[in-house]
């Protein structure tokens, strides 16, 4: 992921009004294992990052339509 997407994701956190450790409960995860991802020592499948590199891509994110409040 790169710092865009984790800036992203930290402001959607701030949206909800909730602890980053809150954020992580309620997708099921670990306070830590959000906090690695969030500061870029989390990974995505090694495979998928093959294929990324391979052709040149990255991941983006944009909200769903129909998601905004």
């Amino acid at each position: 992921m790169n710092d865009e997407i984790r800036a992203r994701i930290r402001a959607e956190i701030a949206k909800q009004g909730v602890s980053q450790a809150e954020a992580a409960r309620q997708m099921g995860l670990e306070p830590q294992e959000l906090n690695r991802a969030l500061q870029g020592r989390g990974k995505i499948a090694p495979v998928w990052q093959t294929i990324l590199d391979h052709f040149g891509l990255e991941l983006t994110v944009r909200e769903k339509p129909g998601q905004s409040e």
